[in-house]
């Protein structure tokens, strides 16, 4: 299995990192991509890919951050990274209306500026960030002029129709640990919208732990074969032939994966 989105940088898993990407391989999780969330964390992801064989990385700026962020540096980072053989994807980026802050003006500037070097990276996918926010984030992706099939939604949070405009639009949809929850019915829902080609899995580690393990902290990548299960089972196809197609989709879409 691929965990399409884990954060191995962070608090939780970065100080036993071994330990956790052991865990991981045992449970048959062999690759997982370490997202970049600023472009220090992304070179801290390519750091650890230079130390594991199955992990990759990509680069980008989380719109948290996008209040303090130099843009000029965050596009000269990217540039620079998306050069390496194990950067898989620019990312992530995106829009967060959940929380006040940051502004969501500095939001759309930090993302437009992701979006330019998309422009100019046509080989490199992106990983999208969307809290509350689907329909500006799909606005500014139509008006940057990169392609919907270049996107993931990570984390999808939404119910059908959300899923519906996001499918309309050519991006491909990722599912965590969140779809296995019992007061998430609706992003169970929506899942079944997606076309097996589209779809997806990933932890989002160390956030997020899927059931049944919700009490278990932090999130890891070896939990991802939990969130497969869990919708195998809701399309009542067989683990492995589940696993297979997702993982193709992954290495499609992630075309420097192998």
């Amino acid at each position: 299995m691929i965990d399409t989105h884990c954060h191995l940088t962070y608090d939780g898993l970065r100080e036993r990192v071994d330990a956790v990407i052991a865990a991981a391989n045992a449970a048959g999780v062999g690759r997982m991509i370490s997202v970049g969330t600023t472009p220090d964390d992304a070179r801290r992801a390519v750091a650890l890919t230079e130390r594991f064989d199955g992990v990759y990385a990509t680069v980008g700026l989380h719109p948290h951050y996008a209040a303090d962020a130099d843009l000029a540096a965050l596009t000269a980072a990217m540039r620079q990274l998306a050069e390496h053989p194990r950067v898989v994807a620019l990312g992530e980026m995106g829009l967060d209306r959940h929380y006040p802050d940051p502004p969501i003006a500095a939001q759309r500037e930090a993302f437009a500026a992701q979006l330019a070097v998309m422009r100019e990276q046509p080989d490199m996918p992106g990983v999208i960030h969307n809290r509350e926010a689907t329909d500006d984030t799909l606005a500014m992706i139509v008006d940057s002029g990169v392609a919907g099939e270049r996107f993931v939604f990570h984390c999808f949070t939404g119910g059908p129709d959300e899923a519906d405009r996001i499918l309309a639009a050519g991006a491909m949809i990722s599912f965590t640990g969140i779809v296995t929850f019992g007061s998430a019915r609706d992003v169970a829902e929506a899942s079944d919208r997606v076309p097996l080609d589209r779809l997806m899995i990933e932890t989002d580690s160390p956030y997020l732990t899927p059931a049944p393990h919700r009490k278990v902290r932090p999130n890891q990548p070896r939990y991802v074969a939990d969130v497969a299960r869990f919708l195998a089972a809701r399309r009542d196809m067989p683990l492995d032939a589940f696993v297979a197609r997702v993982d193709a989709n992954a290495e499609r879409f992630f075309a420097k994966l192998r």
